[in-house]
C-alpha cells in the first residue's frame, strides 16, 4: 500500500485526518514568501488514479473511523466541480465515518465557481475551507505577489460563507515589515470583519532564504520586525477586530506566544491582557521568552518561571552575544522560524 501518493503538508488543525492527494503543488506558486512548491510542476492528479487512491486507503486504514479527511495539496478547490463532486463521493462511500473533509482554497479558485457549485460541494461533503489570505492590504498583498485584492478575499468570504461552508482564514503577521506593520494590522482587520470566518488562524511570518522575501531581507530591502514589533502588530490587529465571532486560533509552533486564543467578542480582553503582560515584561525578559521560544525550551509564557530553563536561555544569549558582538536577534529569531515550517 506505499503507492498512495501523499503531498508534503497540511494544515497543524488535520494531523489526525485522512490526507488524500488531489493536486501536485500550487496552480500559482508565486507568492514571494513561499518556497514550497517552487520546484514543483503542478498538475491536477487524474480522477481514476484519486478515487483508487481512496480505495486503498480504506483497505489499509481498515475500518480506522476517521471523522476528517484533507484533500491535498495547495489548493483542491481548483479541481473542476463535477470531479470534485466523484472524489467527495468515494469518500463517503469509503469513509463512512467522515463528518468533515477540509481543503485549502485560493481566493481565486472561490471565484471561478458559482454560489450553486459551492453549495452543492459542501452537501457533498467538501464543508470546511482554509484560505491563505496572508494579509487585507492591497499594497503588501501587491508586495508579496499574492495574485489577489482585498475585494477578492472579501467577495470569495462571502460566497463561502453564503454557501454554508465552514471557513478557517489564515492571516501572516509581520509579512509587511516594520514599514506596514500597521497597516498589516489594521487592513486585515478591515477584512476579517468583513467575512467574519468561522476561525481566524495566525500565523508569525518566517521569512526562508530560498524565497524572494527572505532573499531581500539579507539584501537589507525588506526591514524585519523584532518578535515585540510583531506582537504589537498582533495587539493591534485584534484590538481592530469588531462585530464577529470568530475562534481567534494560535496554533502553530511558530507563533510566539500560543496563548493568545479565544472566542471573539467574549474572550478579546483576556487575549489582549496576555499580550500586555508580554510587553509589559523587561527588555531583558522579553528577549529571553524570545530566544527560548525560537530554541525549544519554552512553549508558554509561564515557562519562564523554570529557573534551570531561564538560565539555560540567558546563557545561550550571553554566548551569542560573546562571539557576536552585533548579534541580531530579529533575524536569529526568523532563523528559527524558519526552521519551525
Amino acid at each position: 500500500m506505499t503507492d498512495i501518493e501523499l503531498g508534503p503538508i497540511r494544515p497543524p488543525s488535520e494531523a489526525q485526518s485522512l490526507l488524500i492527494r488531489v493536486t501536485r503543488g500550487c496552480h500559482w506558486n508565486k507568492c514571494f514568501f513561499c518556497g514550497l512548491y517552487k520546484d514543483m510542476k503542478y498538475s491536477v492528479r487524474p480522477t481514476d488514479d484519486i478515487l483508487e487512491d481512496i480505495k486503498k486507503s480504506a483497505e489499509l486504514y481498515n475500518g480506522i473511523p476517521f471523522t476528517s479527511c484533507f484533500l491535498q495539496d495547495a489548493d483542491a478547490l481548483h479541481v473542476p466541480t463535477e470531479d470534485l463532486l466523484l472524489i467527495l463521493d468515494k469518500l463517503k462511500t469509503c469513509f463512512p465515518s467522515l463528518k468533515t473533509i477540509t481543503s485549502y482554497a485560493r481566493c481565486d479558485s472561490i471565484l471561478r465557481k458559482s454560489e450553486s457549485e459551492l453549495t452543492a460541494l459542501r452537501e457533498a461533503g467538501l464543508n470546511h475551507l482554509y484560505r491563505g489570505i496572508e494579509t487585507g492590504s492591497d499594497t503588501i498583498l501587491k508586495n508579496i505577489y499574492k495574485g489577489i485584492t482585498s475585494k477578492d478575499i472579501i467577495v470569495s468570504g462571502l460566497m463561502c460563507k453564503n454557501a454554508g461552508i465552514i471557513l478557517s482564514d489564515f492571516t501572516l503577521l509581520g509579512i509587511g515589515g516594520r514599514e506596514l506593520s500597521e497597516e498589516n494590522a489594521i487592513e486585515t482587520a478591515k477584512v476579517i470583519n468583513a467575512v467574519n470566518p468561522d476561525y481566524i488562524r495566525v500565523h508569525h511570518t518566517a521569512f526562508k532564504p530560498d524565497t524572494k522575501l527572505g532573499r531581500d531581507v539579507e539584501k537589507g530591502i525588506f526591514i524585519l520586525q523584532s518578535e515585540e514589533e510583531i506582537v504589537r502588530e498582533q495587539r493591534l490587529f485584534i484590538e481592530n477586530l469588531n462585530d464577529i465571532n470568530s475562534f481567534y486560533i494560535n496554533e502553530h509552533i511558530v507563533n510566539l506566544l500560543l496563548e493568545v486564543r479565544g472566542k471573539l467578542p467574549s474572550d478579546k480582553d483576556n487575549m489582549l491582557e496576555i499580550i500586555d503582560h508580554y510587553l509589559g515584561m523587561s527588555e531583558d525578559d522579553k528577549l529571553n521568552f524570545a530566544v527560548g521560544r525560537r530554541i525549544g525550551y519554552y512553549y508558554l509564557l509561564s515557562d519562564m518561571h523554570d529557573k534551570s530553563k531561564n538560565t539555560a536561555v540567558s546563557q545561550y544569549i550571553n554566548n551569542l552575544k560573546a562571539k557576536h558582538s552585533n548579534a541580531d536577534f530579529d533575524k536569529v529569531c526568523n532563523f528559527c522560524r524558519a526552521n519551525m515550517i
